[in-house]
């Protein structure tokens, strides 16, 4: 059966049906969400314990520890995800609106939640990384541990009270299906549930957007920037170079991540277009498949991205890879290496 809309309204591709719309949420909400997720969620909670061990006493390890944070809670609604879509799940709670409406009330939004401020730490994280390039001198005065702490705070407080105007609009209750002529566990909607489901999404949608735009920014000025030293610390002094090597390291690691977070931030940025421009572009309104087809794609890409970033850590931070070794092989076997 065709996901018809309404006239005048078009979602791009009406031959979507909702048994294909069924198919890509079993395959990327329950398949991939799984075994990205549980993916995510390990080493992201491997992410917390090192920055924890090298201490929070540092700007760098503060706003990579927040970050980290942020991505395991994206890790474990990933789960939340796989576990809502499953097929079992759903035969559980017979009805696939029922699998919807808690995903959409107790995984969507909180999801939101972590996903922008991992996108807003990741900024941060762009942002220092360039100040410390910039002004080598001056960057611990304008970015110490208590800066970051205080940064990290008011931005994860800002989505916070972002997406409470959403929880707000909506709570789970009992709710009378008129497709099935039943009363099931919906969405329990207030009066005014678009109007403060709309001041969630648009301001998660402008902290996505600001994140996006200064990392894009910061990255090519970071890379103009640190190339430019670079070339200048060559010219100057071998020793120069050789104890700017760490620091060269973690500069590139940064740029690899911020480059990362740009390439799969395009599903997010595509639902964004769609739900500002696109007419019926919502959970059940007439564009719904589409909806949950484009939607399905952000969660695995946010997780890869966390993924590639515990790559990074451990090919290019020498203390990150040092107190991963000590966390799975001892002090006693490492020093047999």
């Amino acid at each position: 059966m065709v996901n018809h809309t309404s006239p005048g309204i078009m979602c791009f591709n009406n031959n979507i049906t909702d048994e294909i719309a069924e198919l890509v949420i079993t395959v990327n909400y329950f398949i991939l969400n799984a075994i990205i997720g549980f993916t995510g969620l390990v080493v992201n909670v491997i992410k917390v314990i090192v920055f924890f061990k090298l201490g929070l006493n540092d700007s760098t390890n503060i706003s990579f520890f927040v970050l980290s944070l942020a991505d395991t809670g994206i890790g474990i609604l990933m789960v939340g995800f796989s576990t809502v879509f499953n097929p079992l799940f759903k035969q559980a709670v017979m009805y696939i609106d029922v699998a919807v409406s808690i995903a959409y009330y107790c995984v969507a939004w909180p999801y939101g939640f972590f996903s922008r401020v991992a996108s807003l730490m990741t900024a941060v994280i762009t942002v220092e990384r360039f100040l410390c390039v910039t002004f080598p001198l001056k960057v611990k005065e304008i970015f110490n541990p208590t800066v970051a702490a205080t940064i990290s705070i008011i931005l994860i407080l800002s989505v916070l009270v972002s997406v409470i105007p959403a929880f707000v609009a909506t709570r789970l209750g009992p709710v009378f299906n008129d497709k099935l002529n039943l009363t099931l566990l919906g969405l329990v909607q207030t009066e005014s549930r678009a109007q403060l489901e709309s001041v969630s999404f648009l301001c998660v949608a402008i902290f996505q957007i600001v994140s996006i735009g200064v990392i894009t920014s910061f990255t090519i000025a970071l890379t103009y920037t640190f190339l430019q030293s670079t070339k200048w610390r060559k010219q100057v002094s071998n020793k120069s170079e050789q104890l700017s090597t760490k620091h060269k390291r973690l500069v590139k690691m940064v740029i690899f991540m911020s480059i990362s977070f740009l390439i799969f931030s395009i599903p997010s940025m595509i639902f964004i277009f769609l739900a500002v421009f696109q007419e019926g572009f919502t959970n059940d309104g007439p564009c719904k498949n589409v909806f949950y087809l484009v939607s399905s794609f952000i969660f695995p890409t946010d997780a890869i991205n966390s993924i590639i970033s515990f790559v990074l850590l451990l090919h290019m931070s020498s203390k990150f890879k040092h107190i991963l070794r000590l966390m799975f092989f001892g002090t006693k076997r490492l020093k047999k290496h």
